[in-house]
C-alpha cells in the first residue's frame, strides 16, 4: 500500500513537471506569434524559438514515458482499492484536466500561428509576384521602344 502511494505521488509529480514544460511552451508559443505577426518576419527569431519549443516537447516525451510506466506497475492496484487511493487519485485527475487545457491551449494558439505564417508566405509570394509582373512589363516596354526605333531613320537639320 505505502508503495502504491509513492508511485502515485511520483505521478502527481510527473503532471507537475508537465505542466510547467507546457507552460513553457505556451509563452514559447506566444512570443512566436508576436514575431509572425510583425510586419517583416524574423526567420532567425522564428526558428531559435522552434529549437526551444523543441528541446520542451522532447522533455514531454520524458516526461510522458515515464508516466505511463509508473501507471502501468500500479493500475490493477488501485483499479481494485479505488478507497484507499481515493485523494491521490482525484488530485491526479485534477492535474490531468490542468495539463489538458494547458495543451489545448497551445494547440488553439499553434493553428493561430500556422493560419498567419501561411497568410505571411502567400504575402510574401504575392509581393514576389507583383514584381516580377512589374519587370517584365518595363522590359518588354524597353523592348518594344528600341524596335520602335530601330526602323525609324532620323534626319537631323543642321541649320546655324
Amino acid at each position: 500500500m505505502n508503495d502504491i502511494k509513492t508511485y502515485l505521488n511520483i505521478l502527481i509529480e510527473s503532471l507537475d513537471k508537465k505542466s510547467k514544460v507546457l507552460n513553457d511552451i505556451l509563452e514559447l508559443t506566444k512570443k512566436q506569434q508576436q514575431v509572425i505577426n510583425k510586419e517583416e518576419l524574423d526567420l532567425d527569431e522564428f526558428e531559435k524559438i522552434m529549437d526551444q519549443k523543441q528541446k520542451f516537447i522532447e522533455e514531454i516525451g520524458i516526461i510522458d514515458s515515464g508516466f505511463q510506466s509508473t501507471y502501468d506497475r500500479i493500475k490493477d492496484n488501485i483499479s481494485t482499492q479505488l478507497n484507499l487511493y481515493k485523494d491521490e487519485i482525484i488530485l491526479l485527475k485534477q492535474k490531468i484536466t490542468q495539463t489538458s487545457e494547458i495543451g489545448i491551449s497551445i494547440q488553439v494558439l499553434e493553428e493561430k500561428n500556422k493560419q498567419n505564417i501561411e497568410n505571411h508566405f502567400k504575402r510574401s509570394k504575392n509581393k514576389v509576384k507583383t514584381f516580377k509582373k512589374s519587370r517584365t512589363s518595363v522590359a518588354n516596354y524597353y523592348k518594344n521602344m528600341n524596335k520602335l526605333h530601330e526602323n525609324q531613320s532620323y534626319f537631323l537639320d543642321k541649320k546655324n
